[in-house]
């Protein structure tokens, strides 16, 4: 019985050493905020990650919008009844203004055409090469736009009747 009791002695002594050499409660603390600092610094870094992301979803769209606005601007839309044109050339010569529409035609412009201008009995007339007849000045601008991108053709929007 006395080695049961000593047996018995020495294990709470035991359980109460091995009780006391844990972590002090600082130690805990410690060990606590190091727990809250990962935390944080885990949603911090999620947070960031989806900021990028946000960031080129952003660059994304706003390239989406540029095109979609490039493409639209591109839209030419001719009416018979438009009040505006684009002049590319004008000549003395209705021979080579006519030349020049065919030249215009080729390239897709099935809308090109002459106007005479000025006083036949003065000899004082031209020949004006034109092209298209939109419904807007921004649609004339626009196509303006476009002949000078394609074709570095020099012209002006003229308004019709």
């Amino acid at each position: 019985m006395k080695t049961l009791l000593s047996f018995l002695g020495a294990s709470i002594l035991a359980v109460t050493l091995i009780a006391g050499c844990g972590p002090s409660e600082e130690e805990l603390r410690q060990q606590e905020l190091e727990r809250q600092q990962a935390e944080q610094d885990s949603l911090e870094q999620v947070y960031e990650e989806q900021m990028q992301q946000m960031i080129q979803d952003s660059i994304a769209q706003a390239r989406q919008d540029s095109v979609e606005e490039a493409e639209r601007r591109s839209q030419i839309q001719y009416s018979n009844d438009g009040d505006y044109a684009v002049q590319v050339q004008s000549w003395r010569s209705e021979e080579k203004a006519n030349q020049e529409l065919e030249m215009w035609k080729n390239r897709g412009f099935d809308n090109a055409f002459v106007v005479m201008s000025g006083n036949e009995e003065t000899g004082d007339v031209w020949y004006r090469v034109r092209i298209g007849r939109v419904e807007s000045k921004q649609m004339a601008e626009n196509l303006q736009d476009k002949l000078s991108n394609e074709y570095e053709a020099q012209s002006w929007v003229s308004r019709l009747n």
